[in-house]
């Protein structure tokens, strides 16, 4: 039997397990749904990890692990509800502590085999963090669209939304942005002030984030999308250089926002260039990023090879899955 290790990467929408063995060969994957505990509780959650990680191992011919890492959304409630939750998602026994990161903490591993390093999130919302050795050294951002999340999807939506009734109340010429903004509501162009005022108030608040690739897809030919895009990579770049990282340190970067090649990732990328010279990386999987951080409690000197081999077969498994 193959000396294995396991990793979950745990999210709101889907709870994602993985074993691989020492060398990088992910030899079962499996999926439940979303296990946030913030969003389905702890007891759910780690029925969800725990029957994840049993079809993962059962695909797999093991019955038990080297070593265990967790990542989850949430990660702060799992941590409070203690070792009773930990157990709880266990599947087969460890032979060494399991471990529960941040979903951040796995993303950034997923990029890159460097236990320390930033990474940097923009889908919906935003935020970076400083990571080492899987552990949180320091964070910004993340604070929810109601506090936070500058520069991410619902930031874009809502400016998209702000420039839009600014030139209806002003009564000027409507740029391309505004009138796809109106279109893209259903809101009647005759009645474009009272729309926008009130049609995005008729839905949650996040739903504005779906009105972020107008942004980008008009960025190279309307102005105001030009200025909104350069505003969302300056505030990005400004997550990531508050945290005073040391120049030449990678920076992991996922999430909708930047994973798309485009003016924001593209002006982001020139700003970290300039100021510290650290390389953009594409986070993958988490669990890469998990498999990888449990393969590090073993050695903490793990063969970067390792990490290429478990992003390469976590793909080839999960195509013919």
């Amino acid at each position: 039997m193959s000396r294995v290790v396991i990793g979950a990467d745990v999210g709101g929408t889907s709870t994602r397990v993985a074993v691989a063995d020492l060398d990088g060969t992910v030899l079962g994957v499996a999926t439940e749904p979303g296990g946030n505990p913030n969003a389905v509780g702890t007891v759910v959650s780690a029925e969800r990890i725990r029957t994840a990680m049993q079809r993962a191992a059962d695909q797999a011919g093991v019955t038990r692990a080297e070593s265990v890492v967790i990542g989850m959304a949430g990660y702060n409630t799992a941590l409070a509800a203690g070792q009773d939750f930990l157990q709880r998602c266990l599947a087969v026994p460890v032979a060494t502590e399991p471990r529960i990161v941040a979903d951040l903490s796995v993303a950034y591993a997923s990029g890159s085999p460097l236990p320390h390093g930033c990474v940097v999130i923009a889908g919906t919302g935003s935020g970076a963090a400083e990571i080492d050795h899987g552990a949180i050294v320091s964070r910004r951002g993340a604070w929810g669209w109601l506090l936070g999340d500058e520069g991410g999807g619902f930031w874009l939506g809502r400016e998209a939304v702000r420039h839009a009734l600014a030139e209806v109340e002003r009564g000027a010429l409507r740029s391309d942005l505004t009138q796809q903004v109106i279109h893209r509501l259903g809101i009647d162009a005759e009645r474009a002030l009272e729309g926008l005022l009130r049609v995005p108030y008729q839905h949650p608040p996040v739903r504005l984030a779906e009105l972020a690739p107008l942004v980008t897809e008009l960025v190279d030919s309307d102005p105001a999308a030009v200025a909104i895009a350069a505003r969302a990579a300056e505030l990005l770049a400004g997550l990531v250089l508050d945290l005073d990282p040391r120049p030449g340190l990678p920076i992991v970067v996922t999430g909708s926002v930047l994973r798309s090649v485009g003016a924001i990732r593209r002006a982001f990328g020139e700003r970290i260039d300039a100021t510290l010279g650290s390389p953009l990386v594409l986070a993958t999987s988490g669990q890469v990023g998990a498999l990888w951080l449990a393969a590090g409690v073993l050695d903490d000197a793990v063969d970067p090879a390792v990490h290429d081999r478990l992003a390469a077969t976590l793909t080839a498994l999960s195509d013919m899955l």
